[in-house]
């Protein structure tokens, strides 16, 4: 069942500002028998480092600053998913340079199933997911889970049973080495 526009602004007037759930992450205390809460505490870090050193390139700056005005983007995420923890500052970071331009907010996934199952990719429910609406709340595209050439890397070494358990590992190296630039190249084709 396809959304209508008027489901997804119901959907977004629940979603949570980006700033909000980037400190809404941050805030929450991990607790011992969440079977999430390691991943939490490593993402919280992520997210530290990302927002105290992330630069934007010029080239995102100037997407950012001609996007279309009204432009939305609606992300899925959860805040053990390390990829979000990779992603979604890159986004905020983003809507803050578009000058209210670019409206970002975020719903948590598992509360939002009957949405998330309209963007799956690759058949699961990967996150983050973020959906891209116009002014009117229709879908002009969506974009995630996360850069291809990082999809390409996990689909790989998932592949090798040898390697599988050390995705997560590698990808994060991955993230660490690329900088965001993979991210904000893919946010940039997203918004021309």
């Amino acid at each position: 069942m396809t959304w209508t526009t008027k489901e997804f602004k119901e959907a977004w007037d629940r979603a949570l500002p980006i700033d909000q759930y980037l400190e809404n992450l941050l805030g929450t205390v991990p607790h011992e028998e969440d079977p999430y809460a390691k991943y939490l505490v490593i993402n919280q870090q992520r997210v530290k480092r990302l927002t105290q050193r992330l630069r934007l390139e010029p080239e995102t700056e100037m997407a950012a600053l001609n996007a279309k005005s009204g432009t939305k983007w609606l992300i899925l995420n959860e805040h053990w998913c390390g990829d979000g923890a990779q992603i979604v500052p890159v986004q905020a970071a983003i809507a803050l340079a578009s000058k209210g331009r670019i409206e970002a907010r975020v719903l948590f996934r598992d509360q939002n199933l009957e949405l998330m199952d309209q963007f799956l990719t690759l058949g699961g429910r990967s996150i983050p997911k973020t959906i891209q609406l116009d002014s009117e709340f229709r879908v002009t595209t969506s974009w995630g889970s996360r850069p291809a050439e990082a999809q390409e890397l996990v689909m790989r070494i998932k592949a090798d049973p040898d390697r599988a358990h050390l995705y997560s590992e590698e990808l994060h190296k991955w993230y660490a080495l690329d900088r965001q630039r993979a991210i904000q190249s893919e946010l940039r084709m997203l918004l021309s």
